[in-house]
């Protein structure tokens, strides 16, 4: 593997990508997959990681190289990769020998030869990365869900705005053909006019080992860049890597690390944006400590009407197998699922699959004729966004009000309130005093979005 990846990749997604364009008619697909086959986007990977010892992922970074590099073959060059941890990425820099490597992002920047960016780091650097990349002029490419709070996030959109830079949140799932069968089976009007969805995952935090505060930070590590714009706390082990997921200064919970792959349809499929109000209960937490995440929760969501559709009122849970936190209500086959409640019936949907309920008053359904084209992948887009001057599916436009939605969520849980949200300005019109910490975190000193 080299700087430019194999061209063969590239060529077997062109054919299986142009199948589906001329099922669908899609000129511009092919015009644009000209275009990044002729001129490749120059790409720097921040928070890059590497394979493991097993030869498995070692980071969400060096899992978005290869499925990039498998979607676009030689309309991608990686010229530089970036990691806090210099350790964690002895070999991929070997595969990639002619990029350049820095352990600060902020090197990156000024860089006349970086194009783009994707962005893999923990969330609690996300903003400060994506902002100074599209401040540069550079496209963004940034995992979900985009930023640590509602304010980065709502910066994040009108940088994009301002500074005209493709951008494209890594919902990877929105580009499954699944999810866009679903969304024009639920437009066609099948199950009618829906007002009720709700939403669950199992998924549970996992903490790996907690109490080792006070340990020394290898000395691969800059672990200074590592905590950015995070409160100070002594190196621990187990805020590092995966698990810093479930602490509140790094993470959101399996809340942000999910909701956004599966709500994202509803919002899709519904029209939705943000909620005008949001509550948050839990179950217990399994773990002790000031900065943990709760194990189960359920959030309420209530969106406005959007012109001749219903408000909905949507409720996520995780931590259960199914849409009720005592997890007393499952469906087979559906241990993660979205359920849209309509009129005429309902849609159970996940992944990888959908199901009319009740069955019997479906029988002999056929889908409506597919209209929405067949994806050539979700980093591909991006790529071809940006060397033909189009859009993304996931541009920020439409995954930053996702995104805020699922980190109100969060917010309404900390502060124990029912939020009564202004998504045109991003303030609360109810008095709840408390949430201005997390709509907008105090900075370290020293760090500015």
């Amino acid at each position: 593997m080299s700087a430019s990846i194999n061209r063969r990749h590239f060529l077997k997604a062109t054919a299986a990508g142009m199948a589906g364009a001329a099922f669908l008619g899609n000129q511009e697909w092919v015009e644009g997959a000209k275009a990044i086959a002729a001129e490749p986007v120059r790409v720097a990977v921040i928070g890059i990681g590497g394979p493991g010892k097993d030869g498995g992922p070692n980071g969400r970074g060096w899992e978005n190289v290869q499925e990039m590099c498998e979607e676009a073959g030689d309309g991608v060059r990686i010229v530089g990769l970036c990691d806090v941890d210099s350790a964690r990425v002895v070999d991929v820099r070997r595969m990639f020998p002619q990029a350049f490597f820095t352990d600060d992002f902020r090197r990156i920047m000024d860089r006349k030869d970086v194009e783009a960016v994707l962005v893999a780091t923990p969330d609690h650097t996300h903003a400060v990365i994506a902002a100074a990349a599209m401040r540069a002029g550079k496209h963004v490419y940034c995992e979900k869900p985009l930023a640590h709070d509602v304010h980065e996030i709502r910066t994040m959109i009108d940088l994009a705005q301002q500074h005209h830079t493709v951008t494209q949140m890594g919902t990877q799932i929105h580009s499954w053909d699944n999810y866009r069968r679903v969304v024009e089976i639920i437009k066609a009007g099948t199950i009618g006019s829906i007002n009720r969805v709700k939403v669950w995952v199992t998924d549970l935090p996992r903490p790996g080992q907690l109490g080792r505060t006070g340990a020394t930070p290898p000395s691969s590590l800059n672990y200074d860049l590592w905590l950015g714009p995070a409160p100070y706390r002594p190196y621990d082990e187990s805020h590092l890597h995966f698990v810093w997921r479930y602490w509140w200064d790094f993470g959101g919970g399996v809340l942000a690390d999910m909701a956004c792959h599966y709500i994202d349809l509803a919002h899709w499929a519904l029209d939705l944006s943000r909620p005008v109000k949001v509550s948050a209960t839990d179950a217990h937490i399994d773990y002790v400590g000031d900065n943990f995440v709760p194990s189960r929760m359920q959030v309420e969501l209530h969106y406005p009407a959007r012109q001749s559709q219903p408000p909905v009122h949507l409720t996520w849970f995780h931590g259960v197998q199914g849409p009720d936190l005592n997890g007393r209500v499952t469906y087979p086959d559906f241990e993660n699922g979205v359920l849209f409640e309509g009129e005429k019936g309902s849609l159970l949907a996940r992944y990888n699959r959908w199901r009319l309920l009740p069955a019997d008053r479906f029988t002999g359904f056929r889908p409506p004729t597919p209209t929405i084209p067949a994806s050539f992948g979700h980093h591909r887009e991006w790529l071809q966004a940006i060397r033909t001057g189009g859009t993304t599916t996931c541009n920020f436009g439409y995954s930053g009000p996702l995104a805020e939605t699922v980190l109100l969520g969060n917010v309404a849980y900390r502060t124990g309130a029912t939020l009564e949200y202004d998504g045109a300005t991003g303030r609360l019109t109810n008095n709840v005093p408390a949430a201005e910490q997390y709509l907008k975190r105090p900075y370290r000193q020293g760090w500015t979005l």
